[in-house]
């Protein structure tokens, strides 16, 4: 994804003396922050690790889709599910935290590659959960800022 989401720190110039003075600190208190964003704000948005609720593509008669199993014919079961709902890793790396779903179709489900017929169906794309929940990452990263300068003691 080429799409960018600027997060605004408050207490800059203290942090910019942090990242002076404790590059270590600050890197994992900033991998600390994304963390949080990705695992208790976005992951957590319903569409997104969290099924949406099924619609009649998952309800008998055949064929229809069987989340966790794969679809469902006649003649029997074709077992394709990478089970998208547990495939989700947040690797947090200096300042980046990248947010990634190793199922092999996860990008027509919440990539920028979307298919049309999955958003009426209540899934949600990652990047734009992202930037919706911002002003609610932002007082993470803000918290964990803020909690950072304390603990070096560059803040009260």
């Amino acid at each position: 994804m080429t799409d960018t989401i600027h997060i605004e720190i408050k207490g800059m110039k203290e942090l910019q003396a942090a990242l002076a003075k404790f590059p270590r600190e600050v890197k994992k208190y900033m991998a600390q922050a994304g963390r949080e964003a990705a695992v208790d704000v976005i992951l957590k948005e319903p569409g997104v690790q969290k099924y949406p609720p099924e619609t009649e593509a998952n309800l008998p008669p055949t064929p229809y889709y069987k989340r966790g199993v794969g679809m469902v014919y006649k003649g029997g079961t074709r077992e394709t599910s990478e089970k998208l709902g547990t495939q989700w890793t947040v690797t947090p790396a200096d300042f980046k935290t990248t947010i990634k779903n190793r199922a092999s179709y996860a990008k027509w489900v919440h990539g920028e590659q979307q298919a049309r017929f999955m958003e009426p169906k209540g899934w949600r794309k990652l990047f734009e959960v992202a930037k919706e929940k911002g002003a609610q990452i932002t007082v993470i990263y803000n918290r964990w800022t803020n909690k950072l300068l304390r603990d070096i003691k560059l803040k009260k």
